[in-house]
């Protein structure tokens, strides 16, 4: 009797079995599962005056009962034929078990590394690229799954074209207009400073122009007086390719310190110069030792970032690209 007990248990404790176990069950039909994987975009994401950056987004589905780790994809670039770059494990990321989970990374070529690789650089506009890449995806140890291989990979070529941008920016005609002398007089009314209008003209008339005051009755940081400055910034690209944009955003630094912020529509293109005019007004609160030097020593140092969107053929893609740049430099009066 008690063996008979015994043996009606294990028949059951057997029965409640595959419900719990039913997710390691390999399937009746089809083989042992693998996980999959989709490349679902690739694109140019944005552009600097010195690098190019794509964009990638890969899926996979774990078939598994466990957490998938994906360690990344691998990435040889060759541009026209030459290696330029390899990369190994971008875009890591973890897959939870049974479910299907997207990453987005991305990867950067230099310019710089192109012209030095392709001997024709110059004659260029548009470089064709193309990228081997390789997703290695380690399989885990799965209970009740035997068989299974250490791991799967998936191979992708992509191609895409990219312009041939070898630039150099400069700063010309740079000039700050002295004030008015209705501008000096509400400055010096407004900080309730009884200084003679004119002397304190003067005094801003000397600093523009790089010489001692004559009678300093005032430092023109102690007041608000609104100066103009203009300048235009010179971009020029030693290659074949064309950078065509109606606005730019820019900041504006001289001497280390911020200077200007804003916009300008006011550009123009002389083969492959492209010439953006920039006027602003900056307070005279900034007039700080750094920036009278350059009014002193008739030469400065300059940066200058900015950012844009340009448009490419619609084969490469189809929205505007970002482009942004931060360059530096100097330039004489």
């Amino acid at each position: 009797m008690r063996r008979l007990i015994w043996t009606a248990l294990a028949v059951a404790a057997v029965a409640l079995m595959p419900a719990r176990l039913a997710a390691f069950d390999l399937p009746k039909t089809g083989g042992l599962p693998k996980p999959t994987a989709e490349l679902k975009r690739f694109q140019l994401d944005s552009l600097t005056l010195r690098e190019v950056t794509f964009l990638f987004e890969v899926s996979v589905k774990n078939p598994y009962p466990v957490p998938l780790d994906v360690s990344g994809m691998s990435l040889v670039f060759y541009v026209e034929d030459n290696k330029a770059l390899e990369l190994a494990s971008k875009g890591g990321f973890s897959v939870p078990a049974n479910g299907t989970k997207s990453n987005s990374f991305t990867a950067t070529l230099r310019f710089e590394d192109l012209f030095r690789i392709i001997k024709d650089y110059a004659t260029r506009d548009w470089l064709l690229t193309k990228i081997d890449g390789t997703l290695v995806i380690p399989i885990p140890k799965v209970p009740g799954m035997s068989g299974l291989p250490p791991s799967v990979s998936f191979s992708y070529e992509l191609k895409k074209r990219i312009p041939a941008l070898k630039p150099t920016v400069s700063v010309v005609d740079f000039k700050v207009l002295p004030p008015t002398a209705e501008q000096v007089g509400k400055a010096l009314a407004k900080a309730g400073k009884k200084v003679d209008q004119g002397k304190a003209l003067g005094v801003f008339k000397d600093v523009l122009a790089g010489k001692k005051p004559s009678s300093p009755v005032i430092d023109p940081r102690e007041i608000d007086v609104p100066l103009t400055v203009s300048f235009t910034i010179e971009l020029a690209n030693d290659s074949k390719a064309s950078l065509s944009f109606a606005r730019l955003g820019y900041v504006f630094y001289l001497n280390g310190e911020q200077l200007v912020v804003g916009d300008t529509t006011q550009i123009r293109r002389e083969g492959s110069r492209t010439f953006l005019t920039v006027q602003n007004v900056f307070s005279s609160k900034q007039l700080s030792d750094g920036v009278r030097r350059i009014f002193t020593e008739h030469k400065g140092e300059f940066r200058v970032s900015g950012k844009t969107d340009i448009k490419l053929p619609d084969e490469i893609r189809v929205e505007p690209v970002p482009l942004g740049f931060d360059e530096s430099g100097s330039f004489q009066l």
